[in-house]
């Protein structure tokens, strides 16, 4: 670009005032990020007690309020506070970071932000706003100046106290229901789902602040609508099944920063020391993977950020990621603070280093659980099969086996195409398992295999394959469904050794374990069972 010529001329030409604020109405806040938005300012002006209030009328016209005893501004912090693109505050660490948060979180939801602060004790209580439809009106950037109500004043010293402190009042809320309701007990029951989601998002976003045991943390108390705040651990650290699988520093090339990098390994429902833990944990597909930590605060969770998709055999593994504001600008942390992009070999270190290993165990847990579910049903899945197999068994064999040497598995095998020596596993039944036995694990993870049990011609089946997990699993309790499948890869392991020669047996092995990972592959969009109930048919 060449540079400006300094004799051309230089005119003002100022945006329309309505036309921006009504535009940066819709910068992608949810309900969630915006009062988070409003609670960072609160703790960057240092605050310790903070309150929320979320408020309705008879006729559902709601009010929220978030008041703090941080520290207090002047006529001239307000006018700082409520410009768009405010000055940048001194300490780069803080929450609040890019001058706009409190103006385009409130007003994605209100028409009428205020903000009434004092700035010291014994100091008068000052107040300004922004009126949209004020403004629309005027269409000129009018930041209106009224006095403070007695209700401000109210609202303001449940945590000020007479003390140094802001309060920020969101009123005439046009976007927060997305619907119309026919009634106000509707309506009612909508803002009570968001006051409750509001309350998980809080506990969670600001856990290590509410948390005492963060010595490091600013301690700050949070109170909903009068109810104390309780911080969420979401990787569970006091279980005594929760594992650090493994933790490392991530250096972000050329710059000072790096990424303090942890895989949390959580227990399976059944194995929190309570079920009230258990439900406090929420495990579940969509609370999986990374949760990035900026400054202590949570700005980021719920998935693997493109580098896996969310799979229920992996709810059990949750990444925790922990940076500084010197990251700030390589991580392309956005406004709302609830999205960053790793760079590509921050990204490449994280897929193909870090997270295999701890991948690979969080699937082996997962997997163990649903091996425990089967066999906790206490309904003998395969009893029918094997009663059905063992009446009709005699007619259908193809093979006979003669024993040479149990110790190491040689049986000669004489089919219709001559006899063979060869080795089969040799075992015993069990449970009454003589003709389909389910195992925990089957060598290269094939999902069936030819044995032979106390001299009957059997097969085991691989539990720990997803074929069984997500198609055995959810049939339990269907006799008739499960007796089909087990015939089905009993007659699979009878062919196999009724058919093979000398030179055919290996093709006949690679044939059953290449259809183990086809099946693998086939089937793996979908579903993973829920292990989480006893009864896998309740």
């Amino acid at each position: 670009m060449s540079e400006l010529d300094s004799s051309a001329k230089a005119i003002s030409n100022p945006p329309d005032p309505a036309r921006i604020m009504d535009g940066l109405r819709d910068t992608g806040y949810d309900f969630n990020t915006a009062v988070s938005d409003i609670i960072d300012n609160s703790i960057a002006a240092d605050a310790t007690e903070i309150y929320v209030r979320v408020e309705a009328d008879p006729n559902m016209n709601v009010t929220i309020t978030i008041a703090d005893n941080g520290i207090g501004m002047d006529y001239d912090g307000l006018k700082n506070a409520m410009k768009y693109g405010s000055d940048k505050r001194p300490d780069a660490k803080s929450l609040g970071k890019f001058g706009l948060g409190l103006k385009t979180a409130s007003t994605a939801f209100c028409k009428k932000l205020s903000v009434v602060s004092r700035p010291a004790a014994g100091a008068d209580a000052l107040k300004v706003c922004w009126d949209l439809d004020f403004i629309s009106k005027m269409n000129d950037w009018s930041l209106l100046v009224p006095e403070a109500t007695d209700d401000d004043l109210d609202l303001l010293d449940q945590a000020a106290k007479g003390d140094s402190g802001t309060v920020v009042i969101w009123e005439n809320i046009d976007r927060l229901f997305r619907r119309s309701y026919s009634s106000p007990a509707f309506a009612r029951k909508a803002l009570d789902k968001f006051i409750s989601g509001l309350r998980d998002h809080v506990e969670l976003v600001y856990q290590r602040f509410l948390d005492r045991r963060f010595s490091d943390v600013q301690d700050v108390r949070i109170w909903l609508n009068d109810e104390e705040v309780k911080p969420f651990d979401p990787f569970c650290t006091d279980e005594d099944k929760t594992a650090l699988l493994q933790n490392c520093i991530l250096e972000i090339e050329g710059t000072p920063a790096s990424l303090d990098v942890k895989a949390y390994l959580l227990p399976r429902k059944d194995e929190f020391s309570t079920k009230e833990a258990a439900a406090r944990s929420r495990l579940g597909n969509d609370t999986q993977g990374f949760y990035v930590y900026r400054e202590n605060r949570l700005i980021y969770f719920g998935n693997w950020m493109g580098m896996f998709k969310n799979e229920p055999h992996f709810s059990l593994l949750r990444v925790e990621v922990s940076f500084n504001h010197l990251a700030d600008d390589y991580l392309n942390v956005d406004i709302k603070k609830s999205r960053i992009l790793f760079d590509q070999s921050i990204y490449d270190t994280l897929q193909k280093t870090f997270l295999p290993a701890p991948r690979r165990q969080a699937e082996q847990r997962y997997r163990q659980g649903t091996i425990a579910a089967v066999n906790k049903t206490g309904k003998a899945p395969h009893d029918a099969a094997n009663k059905t197999i063992e009446s009709k068994a005699p007619h259908a064999e193809s093979f006979k086996t003669t024993i040479l040497d149990e110790s190491n598995n040689q049986v000669r095998v004489d089919n219709k195409n001559g006899s063979v020596v060869t080795r089969i596993k040799i075992r015993g039944s069990e449970d009454g398992a003589m003709r389909v036995i389910p195992v925990e694990s089957i060598e290269y993870n094939a999902l069936w295999n030819p044995v032979i049990a106390d001299g009957r011609h059997a097969v085991e089946l691989n539990m720990s394959h997803p074929y069984y997990q997500k198609v055995y699993y959810p049939l339990l309790g269907r006799p008739t469904s499960i007796t089909g499948l087990d015939a089905l890869f009993w007659s699979l392991a009878e062919a196999e050794f009724g058919s093979f020669t000398q030179d055919s047996k290996e093709f006949f092995e690679d044939m059953r374990l290449g259809t183990s990972r086809n099946l693998s592959k086939l089937i793996a969009d979908l579903p993973d069972p829920d292990v989480s109930d006893e009864d896998p048919e309740a």
